[in-house]
Formats: C-alpha cells, sequence, structure tokens
C-alpha cells in the first residue's frame, strides 16, 4: 500500500468513526479566531449568504427541461419536476434548498416518497436535512443510510455531492474547509460591533495646563457638550484648555482591511468573483462589460453546479431521458448584439424566423418563415 492509499484509508476509516453526533461538536470548537462556526452562524456571516444566495438563485431561476436521447426539443414536464416534493411543491425551492445543502454542507439528501408508472419511477422526493443523514459501512462493504437513526433502502435514497473525495462515501463540506476564515469572519465583525457600539474610544480630550478638580471638570464637559454637541461651531477655548481630537489607530482600524480580505478569501471557496460580493475589483474586471461578467460566472462557476444537478435529476428519470437547463435565460447580450446574431442565423438558414421569435417571448406569427427576406435598403 503506497503512502497515498495509506493516507486516504486513515481519512476515512477515522472519519466513518466519527458519529453525527461529534462531527457536530467538532464544528461547535471554536476556531483559531475564537469563534465556533456551525452552518447557523456562517450564514450570519454577510459573504457566505451572498455566495449561498448567488448560486442558489441563479441555479433555481433557470428553466430546467427533459429530452429523450438525442432530441433537440424537449419533451412535456414529467410529474417529478412539476411537483418534487410536498414540502417545497415549486421546482425552484426544490432546487433551491438542493443547493444550499450542496454549498454548505457538501451533500443533498432527499428520500423518493412517491413513484409512479410500468416502472415505478421516482415521482417524488422529500429533501432531509443533511445533519440527520448518517453513512457507515458495513462489515461485508455495503454502505448504511440511516436517516434520523433509522436504517434505510439505498435505493429510496437520493443523493448529490457536491465535492467527491477517494475513500470517502460523502462529499466535501466547504463549511468545514473554511471554517478558520469564517470564524476570522465573525471575529472581525463582531470586533467591529462592539467596537462602534460600546462607543470605548471618546471623541476627543480637554486638557490644561492648570489643575482641574474633578468639579471643574464635571462643570468643563457639561458646558463643552452643551455648547458643541451635535454641532460644528468654531471652538473657543481659554485658561490654557486645548481640545485634542481623538483618531483610530492604524491597528484598531486594520479590521476593515481584514473584512475585505475576508470577502476574498470565502468567494475563492465558493468560486465567487469577489466583485459580487461587494469586494473589490480586479484590474481586468473594471474594463468588461455586464455581459462578460455574466459569461465567466456561467462558464467558472456556475456550470459545474448546472452539471451536477442535471446528472442527479436525470439518475431520477427514465434511462432514455435526461435533464439539461437553459443556461442561455442566464446570460443575455446586448439588445444589438442579440439582434446581429439573430439575423446572421437566419441569413445562414440553421435559424427560423419563428425560432427567433420564441427567444424573444414574442407571439407567434403564423407564416412567418415562408416571407422572403427583405431587400437590402428597403425598410
Amino acid at each position: 500500500m503506497s503512502w497515498w492509499d495509506r493516507w486516504v484509508w486513515d481519512r476515512t476509516s477515522n472519519r466513518q468513526q466519527l458519529t453525527l453526533e461529534q462531527l457536530l461538536a467538532e464544528e461547535s470548537r471554536p476556531t483559531a479566531a475564537g469563534e465556533p462556526v456551525t452552518v447557523e452562524s456562517a450564514l450570519r456571516l454577510s459573504t457566505v449568504w451572498g455566495c449561498v444566495r448567488l448560486l442558489g438563485d441563479s441555479v433555481s431561476t433557470l428553466p430546467l427541461h427533459v429530452y429523450r436521447g438525442d432530441d433537440r426539443d424537449p419533451i412535456p414536464t414529467p410529474p417529478l419536476l412539476q411537483r418534487p416534493s410536498a414540502d417545497f411543491p415549486e421546482l425552484a425551492d426544490w432546487l433551491w434548498a438542493v443547493m444550499a445543502s450542496l454549498l454548505l454542507r457538501g451533500n443533498a439528501w432527499g428520500l423518493i416518497t412517491d413513484r409512479r408508472g410500468a416502472g415505478l419511477l421516482p415521482a417524488q422526493v422529500d429533501l432531509v436535512h443533511p445533519d440527520r443523514v448518517t453513512v457507515t459501512t458495513s462489515g461485508d462493504g455495503l454502505r448504511v443510510i440511516r436517516i434520523n437513526g433509522e436504517e434505510v433502502n439505498p435505493a429510496d435514497v437520493f443523493h448529490v455531492k457536491a465535492y467527491p473525495w477517494p475513500g470517502q462515501l460523502e462529499g466535501l463540506s466547504p463549511i468545514a474547509y473554511a471554517r478558520e476564515a469564517i470564524g476570522l469572519g465573525l471575529a472581525s465583525e463582531r470586533y467591529g460591533g462592539q467596537f462602534f457600539g460600546d462607543a470605548a474610544i471618546p471623541s476627543g480630550v480637554l486638557t490644561s495646563d492648570q489643575r482641574i478638580g474633578k468639579e471643574q471638570a464635571d462643570q468643563l464637559k457639561a458646558r463643552w457638550q452643551q455648547r458643541h454637541k451635535h454641532k460644528r461651531d468654531i471652538a473657543v477655548l481659554g485658561d490654557g484648555a486645548r481640545f485634542q481630537p481623538i483618531t483610530i489607530a492604524p491597528e484598531e482600524a486594520q479590521f476593515i482591511e481584514t473584512q475585505r480580505f475576508n470577502v476574498a478569501t470565502i468567494c475563492r471557496f465558493y468560486g465567487v468573483p469577489p466583485e459580487a460580493m461587494g469586494g473589490e475589483t480586479a484590474g481586468h474586471e473594471a474594463y468588461t462589460s455586464p455581459e462578460q461578467r455574466s459569461t465567466d460566472l456561467l462558464t467558472w462557476t456556475l456550470r459545474p453546479w448546472l452539471y451536477r444537478i442535471e446528472r442527479a435529476v436525470s439518475g431520477l428519470l427514465p434511462s432514455t431521458q435526461r435533464a439539461k437547463f437553459n443556461a442561455g435565460a442566464l446570460v443575455r447580450a446586448t439588445l444589438l448584439d442579440r439582434y446581429q446574431a439573430h439575423k446572421l442565423g437566419i441569413e445562414a438558414g440553421w435559424l427560423l424566423r419563428s425560432e427567433v421569435r420564441e427567444l424573444e417571448d414574442r407571439p407567434p406569427v403564423a407564416g412567418i418563415d415562408n416571407q422572403p427576406a427583405p431587400q437590402e435598403g428597403i425598410a
């Protein structure tokens, strides 16, 4: 056995020996920044929430069609995609919940609760909270799945892995691997809230070369507040009194830069551009169009997630059918670019006018494909 095989074996064996309660207790252990990181606490960090929201919204709002074989035209929507779950009767909500489970736990679990048709194909999949699912290996090497402590038939289980790992039955959890970065973000937000909420640092100090007793200090402070509170008048001081404003020390203001760095770090875990989360824009991003940024987001961030969902949903359909998202609904070119692309497609003969009207969400026109093309220069 090589060193790699031994490492994978040790890692997998140790992980499988941990119960769900032990794994959750490990998450509750404070990070180096002093903050425990669980799914609930991670979602309180705006960057994590923003990444989950962006990816969940983007995937769940795309049209999902079913095709037969290599046909280019979709077939009628099967019952599974019409009402996928009793808890989530809308497909968009069901897909959002699947994405949330993948983005936070690395695994999406469901239980097939309804089968229909001659082949008793899945017609309804009720999603299960990932923390209620445990996976172990029996003595004969078979996978044992328990939901709420009760063993279930693997044939009735719907499972999607976010990040598969060799020798491991479950996908890797993004929150578990990003816990130190998330803990740092939570700690910096807590520090900022306490810093501004407690108002521990005064705005300035009044000093004098003369001796000032407690009673005189209270009177001077009261007169200053009465005269200058919520005002920007010119201050006139006498008897050697001086006002010295207090500024935030660089090490105390560093948490702002820490938050910016933390945004970029967490975005790297999710593959989300930092500028999409309000972070600083990279140099080349400042010169690209919104359409190009949308294309980059689809290509480098969303495409792997779309493929995972398509593959998982296709596994619930007949073997001759496949599910596929219409990603073109996300990337929309400018009006001029779109119309020029339509014109080229029609002139080349691989795009019909009726298809263009459908792409542009316009009502059909009878016989439009048989109309002669307008001559050049004639309106």
